[in-house]
């Protein structure tokens, strides 16, 4: 009888119970690749790659915090580098971490 007292309460709090876990875990595809875990969150680019006229004629390169990107004629590639977004509360400022580059965001995203 005990047991069954037990398993009632049991699934009623289960069933009444609440959790706030709203930007604490997800995934997503748009606008870029990104993984949310216990708040932190990871975004990586998709690089891309470009063969035919269209990638340009003329010989460039970049190195920057977002990314490798260089240019050959008829070939370009672009390497853009992930960034971690670190968050301490759900009114508190972000920390946006890249490779060389840290920004603080005062704003909630």
């Amino acid at each position: 009888m005990k047991k069954q007292k037990f398993m009632v309460l049991l699934a009623g709090l289960l069933l009444t119970g609440t959790a706030n876990a709203e930007g604490l875990f997800g995934a997503g595809l748009k606008p870029k690749p990104n993984l949310t875990l216990f708040g932190q969150k990871v975004v990586w680019p998709i690089p891309s790659l470009c063969v035919g006229e269209k990638a340009g004629v003329l010989p460039d390169a970049n190195v920057s915090a977002d990314g490798i990107s260089f240019k050959i004629p008829w070939f370009a590639v672009d390497l853009p580098f992930p960034t971690l977004t670190l968050s301490l509360g759900k009114d508190k400022p972000k920390v946006e971490l890249k490779l060389g580059e840290v920004n603080k965001n005062k704003e909630a995203e």
